[in-house]
């Protein structure tokens, strides 16, 4: 609570009580993962929490419907979520909530919602969601969204989002009976960069970087972060990578991690950081034509908490038509490290085929990087670019490669990285404020963007007969309110609740 004190509008003082403490130190070498929890295929979504050291492991209860890839802010105070809205059970496009771990209050930050346009008529928003079609429908195109993954900027007023749409030119059939989900839609998808205020929801964000295509070659869109001092963030992105080999190919199709500029130039895009390769080989076998290929991939980009240094997954994606004529075979994945100026490139760990990798957190003090390991999904035996969530397992592994441990037994998934061990004590906003005539502009700073307050006033401090001044919603750190005092009273005292 903080308290403002007037003596008539002629001599103005400020006296600020503060009634919470500040939070505590950051041990910066343990901290805490948050991560989700899936029991099963058809059993909701979870958000978890757990020490460093792997003891107290427990459910964070959220008001979100599916809590899902939570994104820890570099001050541990907030966590990005994205899910489903609250109540809009036949929506299919997803959007990003911030959950401030001080109150439990929840923001959200990103608007999306389901489209689609019948014949050559206009695109139409849905107001409840694809699926909530009493009778079945079809549409000639549509735009379903998917921002799964996020990142907040350094003062945590903006969100780097990473937008997965799905769209269709084809018709896209829905009953209420056997509602389309994700994995039943066609059409294709192609990411989205953007940038948006952290108090949305914005409709409309800074588009920094439109990708290619996503296919079941590349891993286009799989992860953004936002560097820690600057406005500049990395995200995988489809890309030509060369080839090597006898088979004369000199081109292929891969992911590489690119970085961005997110201070409104016209053109964001600065540099790639990653230069992935492939190799393909073929030869006659007696009579038989065999190709042989391997192509990388490199997503889930992490920046250390320095800023000095990149950590990667790199997924191999390999062909041989000597096992299979249709199927890639099961993914290698290696985690790897590189400096933020593109040098320094170097494997850390890599796993056995037929795990999968979706996110790596670095350790508040840059020594240790966590990630989730799963076997892969595979559909009528091709492998998906994906992990069975509910055999995922959480693992530690030393930035050098070395001590690999397992921290968190399945089911457990997307982790990321906390610097607070414990949940964090509220921090006070600061308040000054100015003359203006015969009025007082009120400052308050140190506030969560789209967070509540109430401002209060009285003329005496003997009594409770406090009078609501108006209540209000913070679309930053700072917020200003004009007062009007009453001139006829000795004294005034405002304060602020949150």
């Amino acid at each position: 609570m903080i308290w403002l004190s007037r003596i008539r509008p002629r001599l103005v003082f400020l006296a600020i009580l503060f009634l919470r403490p500040f939070s505590t130190p950051i041990d910066a070498a343990t901290g805490s993962i948050f991560f989700n929890g899936a029991e099963s295929s058809v059993a909701p979504i979870t958000l978890r929490r757990v020490n460093a050291d792997g003891t107290g492991l427990r459910i964070v209860p959220v008001a979100l419907p599916e809590p899902a890839f939570p994104v820890v802010s570099r001050d541990g105070r907030r966590l990005l979520l994205t899910s489903g809205d609250p109540g809009r059970p036949f929506k299919l496009s997803r959007n990003i909530f911030s959950l401030d771990l001080t109150t439990g209050g929840i923001n959200k930050v990103t608007g999306f919602e389901d489209s689609v346009r019948t014949g050559a008529g206009p695109l139409v928003t849905l107001t409840n969601g694809v699926a909530a079609q009493t009778n079945d429908a079809s549409w000639t195109s549509y735009t379903i969204h998917f921002p799964y993954h996020k990142a907040f900027s350094p003062n945590g007023q903006q969100v780097a989002v990473m937008d997965l749409p799905r769209s269709g030119g084809s018709t896209l059939s829905v009953s209420r009976t056997n509602a389309a989900t994700e994995q039943f839609l066609g059409g294709g998808r192609s990411p989205f960069l953007e940038v948006y205020p952290a108090a949305g929801p914005n409709p409309l964000g800074q588009l920094l970087f439109g990708g290619g295509i996503r296919t079941g070659n590349n891993q286009g869109g799989d992860g953004v972060d936002w560097h820690p001092q600057r406005a500049e963030v990395v995200g995988a992105f489809r890309d030509d990578i060369p080839v090597t080999g006898t088979s004369g190919v000199s081109g292929s199709e891969g992911t590489v991690i690119a970085v961005f500029a997110t201070d409104g130039r016209l053109d964001p895009f600065l540099r790639k950081l990653t230069r992935p390769s492939g190799i393909w080989d073929s030869y006659v076998d007696i009579f038989t034509s065999i190709l042989v290929r391997a192509d990388e991939n490199d997503y889930a980009p992490a920046i250390s908490p320095d800023g000095t240094r990149v950590a990667y997954v790199r997924h191999t994606i390999r062909f041989d038509t000597r096992v299979s004529s249709l199927n890639n075979l099961p993914a290698l994945c290696a985690i790897r490290v590189i400096n933020y100026d593109g040098t320094g490139d170097r494997e850390v760990l890599r796993l056995a085929d037929g795990l999968w990798i979706t996110r790596v957190a670095w350790s508040p003090d840059g020594t240790e990087l966590a990630f989730d390991m799963a076997p892969q999904l595979f559909s009528q035996g091709a492998p998906l670019l994906s992990g069975d969530i509910t055999r995922s397992e959480i693992h530690v592994v030393r930035a050098d490669g070395s001590s690999p441990r397992r921290l968190v037994l399945a089911p457990a998934a997307y982790p990321t990285w906390s610097p607070l061990g414990e949940a964090p004590a509220p921090v006070p906003p600061t308040v000054g404020f100015r003359r203006d005539g015969t009025r007082f502009e009120l400052r308050i700073d140190q506030l969560d963007p789209g967070s509540s307050f109430v401002v209060e006033g009285t003329t005496s401090l003997a009594n409770s007969n406090w009078e609501s001044l108006g209540a209000f919603t913070s679309g930053g750190s700072t917020h200003f309110i004009t007062i009007t005092p009453n001139t006829n009273a000795v004294n005034a005292f405002y304060r602020v609740r949150r």
